[in-house]
């Protein structure tokens, strides 16, 4: 809000002694007596306003000023951190930053046994968070000029609230490159060997954007821990492409997740990546194809479903944040009919039959799209019943034995069928929401 000093002055008529008061109003408050309402216009980008707790910044978007949604005012987190591209000067609070609950689990009384088993997952995540990971995280942000300025502030924001916990996986200072990019960015994408892999997919989202179609998806452009661009200098890379006219409004409400999630193959890949290629060298079975070998090890419900656990998890403000997130993500599941797999979800059995028929994308078409929701509710059982540790085992004993199972087996005690079995009733749950 600007400042300043109003000076207004009173003339009184001549016959009343020629009295003149002089009111000055100087120093107006640091902040509004009611929120801008995000979205709405506001007059002049970089101008803020604060209110209980909450900054309020006008960021411009496409040709309209328009006020965002507010970050929670923190203090600030040291975080090493070298920008290779013009960025935006990042905000010193954390966005989203969930509340760090330290009161009572809920009482039935409050939510249902499915809720209550949700609540206590993100509990433990969470708690997990330490801002002494923090020193095993050097980020590297390498963000386009095109990037809309308001979601390049959001997602460094998350990328750097989510390193209190993943840099609790490091054993030493990793570098982290962080990517975002827009459609105007695309012949730099197709031009660089990291990115241009991919580059059918994200010309048909380019295209689509262009012609003004699904502008409110974004997607992840890179989510690798690997020897780049030094051989032998192994480095993180997560990222994700946006349209270049988007703002956290016009998003899908659970595009707020999508960064955190990429983020977290980093870590997934940390721990089995650079043993990966002696391991299937030595494989027993030489008939073996390389996508069947790879989902041996690691399951679709694993790798993207534990994903959208832990970044759904980082992506909400509070538990009833992240009920409300889960709310909406998995009610567009149940309308996905070109996903056959969820209208099956009828019973617990149907429930282990998909579990185990997800084991493996190449015998079931359903399995990787479906991993992300029932993956997720699989691994958020896991994180409420057994706890974060547990969870943790999993992702550092991904190359234990000759499979999944074997991992399993090792973190949990259990066999894949006993934990398909045990968490069945608590996917279900989810889908008769």
């Amino acid at each position: 809000m600007p400042n300043g000093e109003i000076g207004i002055v009173f003339l009184m008529k001549k016959w009343v002694l020629g009295l003149i008061l002089l009111l000055v109003l100087s120093s107006l408050p640091a902040f509004s007596s009611t929120p801008p309402k995000p979205g709405s216009t506001c007059s002049k980008q970089g101008i803020t306003k604060t209110y209980k707790g909450k900054k309020y910044t006008c960021v411009k978007s496409g040709k309209k000023l328009i006020w965002d949604k507010g970050v929670v005012i923190k203090s600030p987190t040291p975080t090493p951190s070298t920008s290779l591209s013009p960025t935006p000067t990042p905000s010193t609070s954390l966005s989203p930053t969930p509340t760090q609950s330290t009161s009572p689990t809920p009482t039935k009384s409050a939510y249902n046994q499915y809720e209550l088993t949700k609540i206590r997952a993100f509990q433990n995540i969470i708690s997990s968070l330490s801002e002494d990971s923090l020193k095993n995280v050097l980020l590297n942000y390498k963000i386009s000029e095109s990037f809309p300025d308001e979601l390049a502030s959001l997602y460094r924001n998350q990328v750097e609230y989510a390193s209190q916990l993943y840099g609790s996986f490091f054993k030493k200072p990793e570098k982290i490159n962080i990517y975002l990019y827009t459609e105007k960015d695309e012949k730099y994408l197709l031009s660089e060997k990291l990115f241009a892999q991919d580059a059918a997919n994200y010309a048909r989202w380019f295209k689509a954007w262009s012609a003004g179609v699904d502008r409110e998806h974004n997607l992840g452009l890179a989510a690798w821990y690997m020897d780049y661009p030094t051989p032998g200098e192994w480095q993180g890379h997560a990222g994700l492409i946006v349209y270049s006219g988007a703002t956290s409004i016009s998003l899908r409400k659970y595009a707020i997740q999508v960064m955190p999630h990429e983020y977290w193959h980093v870590v997934q890949d940390y721990y089995f990546r650079k043993d990966w290629e002696q391991v299937w060298q030595k494989r027993p079975n030489k008939t073996i194809e390389g996508q069947d070998f790879y989902d041996l090890y690691f399951p679709p419900t694993f790798r993207e479903g534990s994903a959208n656990t832990i970044s759904f998890a980082l992506a909400s403000k509070s538990e009833s944040d992240y009920l409300d997130l889960y709310r909406y993500f998995i009610e567009e599941k149940k309308n996905q009919t070109e996903v056959k797999v969820f209208s099956t979800l009828k019973s617990t059995t149907a429930v282990e039959t998909a579990l185990k028929n997800m084991e493996n994308r190449r015998n079931f078409a359903d399995a990787h799209e479906a991993s992300y929701a029932i993956g997720s509710l699989l691994y958020e059982w896991v994180i409420a019943e057994f706890g974060f540790d547990a969870y943790r085992k999993l992702i550092e004993n991904q190359l234990i034995g000759n499979s999944f199972e074997d991992n399993v087996k090792a973190s949990l005690g259990l066999s894949t069928q006993e934990l398909y079995k045990r968490a069945a009733p608590h996917i279900l749950a989810a889908f008769q929401q």
